[in-house]
């Protein structure tokens, strides 16, 4: 195989792409924003709300899925995100990522009530009455996060 040969001449200087007629190349950025970022965010690496709550649903926990008394609950508890599935196994601590606890969060069963009653007028009436609890109770053991605790309030207080 023979040898490439150079050219090593003091006479000879390459022509960069700038200077050949008719050929554009860009100015090299000197900071190069990545999709996902912006340049307005102090901190988080300026990462955007979004990409910010998605790391933030990424993170592990730790919780533990409450037995129950009704001989038929289902064991283990099955949630999937974006066709992952993660199983929860009642009475045992897990260290799961917080977007599955998200969903045990949302699974609420609703009841309603309507009692009778009679009004000052001495009419009759119905009131309705509507109760919320969780379908799979479970604690949470730790969360090293400190926005962690506000996040599970607001997902617990919402209606569903």
């Amino acid at each position: 195989m023979a040898a490439k040969k150079g050219i090593d001449s003091p006479d000879f200087e390459a022509e960069s792409p700038t200077d050949i007629e008719g050929f554009y190349t860009p100015e090299p950025k000197e900071i190069e924003i990545i999709p996902g970022t912006t340049s307005g965010v102090k901190g988080k690496g300026g990462l955007s709300k979004q990409a910010q709550d998605l790391a933030f649903m990424e993170e592990y926990i730790e919780v533990m899925l409450h037995e129950s008394t009704d001989k038929n609950a289902e064991n283990p508890v099955f949630t999937s995100n974006n066709g992952t599935p993660q199983y929860f196994y009642r009475g045992q601590v897990q260290r799961v990522r917080r977007k599955y606890v998200d969903i045990l969060a949302s699974c609420k069963e609703h009841s309603l009530a309507t009692p009778e009653y009679t009004t000052n007028e001495g009419t009759r009436s119905m009131k309705i009455t509507r109760r919320s609890s969780l379908k799979y109770p479970f604690s949470v053991i730790n969360d090293p996060n400190p926005r962690g605790a506000a996040w599970l309030r607001s997902v617990l207080s919402a209606p569903t």
